[in-house]
């Protein structure tokens, strides 16, 4: 089985890189993570000679990039030998970003992106051949959780930061007009809502789907074909009736009404939350349908299934 090295961030909220890390290793890759910003830290301006010790004592058959957590100087130094290099990026949305991800991108053998709309985009940029790849949710972390404090329950849920005159705020402020709803992230204060939490960890996110009656998804952009935030496969992943906006491509992965519900707009967002309020049973078949749909297909072992499978179509020179 080939060696991994994973450079990524802690994420302490998300866990994101956890689960891949996690992920590979349950594949039986001897896999080592590195962390970049807590090496730096420590080592400071022998940042880039320490982890360029590390790989060559642990002789790495792919390195696998979340984002652009690797030292730039170290990925020229590397890019181009055997070891075969792999960045998945997810921001796809942050264009301003866009030049400065593609100083990373142009250097790796293989660039994976959540957001195939893009993809045009991105080769114009100068990135080769980038692979469409989805995420998913953690087969641990993400499960059906039994909420008994009233802290969890309400109608209506959103789990994501406020932004002032940003539109889906002003929808989640419409909709407690008609309904009780509760949010979890940051700044809400800023406009005029009271966060039931700050931050959400995963056991907190699976108390909020079980105990919410829909779950709301709103995306900043919703434009990008087959970009979605991880909200959904969080929502799904932890069992929640999951009403969110609509993506193009979204019908080739769901089915409306089976794994979830879209809306295309703010009318269409009221009338579902008025119509599945009043539909606990359709809510549970629906979101049962949903969680066994990832849980099966679309979890972040799923998600290392396919990445190692791209890599054994990297080929290398000696």
């Amino acid at each position: 089985m080939p060696r991994v090295i994973i450079f990524g961030k802690s994420q302490r909220l998300t866990r994101k890189v956890r689960h891949i890390t996690r992920a590979f290793r349950e594949h039986d890759n001897e896999t080592l993570w590195l962390n970049p910003v807590k090496i730096k830290r420590r080592k400071k301006d022998r940042t880039d000679e320490y982890i360029l010790k590390h790989i060559e004592r642990f002789k790495p058959d792919i390195i696998f990039i979340h984002s652009m957590d690797i030292p730039l100087p170290v990925l020229e130094k590397i890019a181009g030998t055997s070891i075969k290099t792999v960045q998945y990026y997810h921001d796809g949305w942050r264009v301003n970003l866009l030049p400065e991800m593609l100083k990373w991108g142009r250097q790796v053998d293989l660039f994976l992106s959540n957001a195939k709309g893009l993809h045009d985009k991105y080769e114009q940029a100068g990135i080769k051949n980038p692979v469409f790849i989805m995420e998913g949710c953690d087969i641990y972390d993400h499960k059906k959780r039994h909420p008994f404090l009233p802290l969890w329950k309400s109608d209506l849920a959103f789990v994501g930061e406020a932004r002032p005159n940003e539109p889906r705020v002003a929808l989640i402020q419409k909709l407690s007009e008609i309904c009780q709803v509760k949010v979890y992230g940051k700044n809400w204060e800023r406009c005029g809502m009271r966060a039931t939490l700050r931050e959400v960890n995963p056991r907190r996110y699976g108390l909020i789907c079980a105990g919410a009656k829909i779950v709301l998804g709103i995306d900043a952009v919703t434009s990008i074909e087959g970009h979605w935030t991880n909200r959904l496969w969080l929502t799904l992943g932890c069992g929640g009736f999951h009403l969110t906006n609509y993506v193009p491509g979204m019908e080739e992965v769901f089915k409306n009404r089976e794994h979830l519900v879209w809306y295309h707009d703010e009318e269409e967002c009221f009338a579902l939350v008025k119509e599945f309020l009043a539909k606990p049973e359709e809510r549970k078949r629906i979101a049962d349908t949903g969680y066994k749909y990832v849980h099966e297909h679309h979890t972040f072992h799923h998600f290392v299934d396919k990445v190692l499978a791209l890599c054994d179509t990297i080929q290398k020179g000696e």
